[in-house]
């Protein structure tokens, strides 16, 4: 009797699951004393020393706006005069309190060509009193410090052009530059300093752009960039070693964040390898009675359903509608299925649409063009196409910054589709800051009234672009051309006739619409060739 129950197969699948049973408690156990534990601890500090990159990213950030401060005010033809001392109102001009306020700048200092000291200017940090001196002397005289350390620099590096972090009670932010013409030609004539305290408000900000407590302290000792990570409790902080001028001390960079999650994730994982032991055992009990009529049946229908949902709609049915977890699982592959639908149409879309704007792309511009073409030539219908182009955008760009362009494009393309959409036509991105429109059933003048209500619409954004020779706001520029149904005019040669007219828009001054005709043609393909 003993013998032959030990060969049934339910004595068997229950050997075979106490040893499996074991085997898994002995596996959930080291994988979380040399697994699970190791690996959140890693993870923990993995995402402290993650954020303090982004901290010391934001820092570099800010270096590098205030050296392309000190840049921009450095190769200005007017202080290039003013170093050589003939420009007597630059200091009146270009230096008040309220701009060293809102610059957030603690001094300004401008040295010959000798390293000497040409002018001074900044807000005393003991007392918060504006000075402007020619020597570091009297009233300047909190000052003499950094000038003598601004020497210094300038001395082991005339080329200067860099960023550096000072050593002080309060950390500073010091760039610099030669001082040299705007066109940068001939050789530097003096330097240009600027400093931005790194103090209780530059943290604010800091803390305002990253979302994280951020702490700066001067340590003395040698040279270390490496991150230190220190556990305290329930706080784990991390600290960044960075260089400072001189290299007798470091300025540290740090966070600190809750261990709270962690300490709760290591208690949920206890609780799980307890209820994990449990249900094992439950399982063991109730899987002999419950496996074939339970488990084997119903699972053997859900693959049928996994491999054709579409077959069997009274099987799939019964499937959906169990509520046990075969339900469950039918259930969430039948979404998943929808939900792989939907993102293939997603797909589709997004291969379709440019991401900033979500205009259509030059893909599905490209493809509806030659639909229309083909259309047009067939029912001898007017076809026009515009190209539009924002003037001037590099300066945009350079000026104000990628970010700013980005918000620029979308608020000018958002404008282009409510005029596309109260005329009927349509216009998709097709490139940087190019725009491309098909205009079906309209003529060329029908097409210049649309383009003039275009571009009225984004003169009343009233965007501003002080860097724009055209306007002090953002203005774009059209071309226009009509397909030539006699002479069968491929997609390409009607897009190409609308970019002549474009360069031609461009050629009168810009922030204005010029239609294609041979001339114009003619006069294109001279401009383009003549000698530059």
């Amino acid at each position: 009797m003993v013998q032959r129950f030990s060969r049934s197969l339910r004595f068997r699948f229950l050997a075979a699951l106490g040893g499996v049973f074991l085997l898994a408690l002995i596996s959930l156990a080291a994988l979380r004393k040399w697994g699970i534990f190791p690996a959140l601890h890693k993870e923990e500090r993995a995402v402290v020393i993650k954020e303090l990159a982004q901290i010391e990213r934001s820092l570099n950030i800010s270096q590098q706006e205030l050296l392309a401060q000190a840049r921009d005010w450095a190769i200005w033809d007017d202080t290039y005069e003013f170093i050589q001392g003939n420009y007597p109102g630059y200091t009146d001009t270009n230096f008040s309190q309220q701009m060293f306020e809102e610059m957030r700048y603690q001094l300004m200092a401008f040295f010959n060509a000798e390293g000497d000291v040409h002018f001074l200017a900044g807000l005393n940090p003991a007392t918060g009193q504006y000075h402007t001196c020619y020597t570091a002397e009297r009233e300047c005289r909190w000052m003499s410090g950094l000038i003598r350390t601004m020497q210094s620099s300038i001395k082991e590096d005339p080329e200067q052009g860099k960023s550096r972090l000072y050593a002080g009670t309060t950390p500073l932010m010091v760039a610099s530059n030669p001082i040299v013409r705007t066109d940068e030609s001939g050789p530097p004539q003096g330097w240009l300093f600027k400093v931005r305290p790194m103090d209780d408000e530059w943290l604010t900000i800091i803390e305002d752009y990253t979302g994280l407590p951020t702490t700066l302290a001067m340590v003395e000792g040698g040279i270390n960039h490496d991150t230190t990570v220190t556990i305290s409790g329930n706080t784990i902080q991390a600290q960044r070693y960075l260089t400072t001028y001189p290299l007798n001390e470091q300025l540290a960079l740090g966070t600190q964040l809750n261990r709270t999650s962690y300490l709760a994730s290591l208690e949920t994982f206890r609780y799980v390898l307890l209820w994990t032991a449990c249900l094992m055992l439950l399982v063991i009990g109730l899987v002999l009675l419950l496996l074939e009529r339970i488990i084997l049946k119903p699972l053997r229908t859900l693959t049928q359903f996994t491999q054709q949902p579409s077959v069997d709609p009274k099987g799939s049915s019964n499937l959906l509608g169990r509520g046990d977890e075969i339900g469950i699982l039918a259930r969430a592959f039948q979404q998943q299925f929808m939900h792989q639908q939907q993102l293939n149409a997603e797909l589709i879309e997004l291969s379709t649409h440019d991401s900033l704007t979500g205009l259509p792309n030059r893909r599905l511009f490209d493809q509806r063009l030659r639909e229309v073409v083909d259309i047009a030539l067939n029912t001898g219908q007017p076809l026009s196409v515009m190209m539009i182009d924002i003037d001037h955008f590099k300066l945009f760009n350079d000026h104000y910054g990628h970010p700013e362009g980005d918000i620029c494009l979308q608020r000018v393309a958002q404008t282009m589709h409510d005029i596309a959409t109260a005329y009927g036509f349509f216009i998709a991105r097709t490139g940087g800051e190019e725009f491309s429109a098909m205009l079906p059933a309209t003529t060329t003048i029908q097409a210049m009234e649309k383009s003039q209500a275009l571009s009225h619409a984004i003169d009343q954004l009233q965007h501003p672009h002080q860097m724009s020779p055209v306007a002090s706001y953002v203005t774009v520029s059209i071309g226009i051309s009509q397909l030539d149904v006699e002479n069968d005019m491929t997609p390409s040669g009607l897009m190409t006739a609308a970019d002549q007219a474009l360069y031609a828009a461009k050629a009168a001054g810009r922030h204005c619409a010029k239609v294609y005709t041979p001339s114009l043609a003619n006069a294109t393909i001279s401009s383009h060739s003549a000698p530059s």
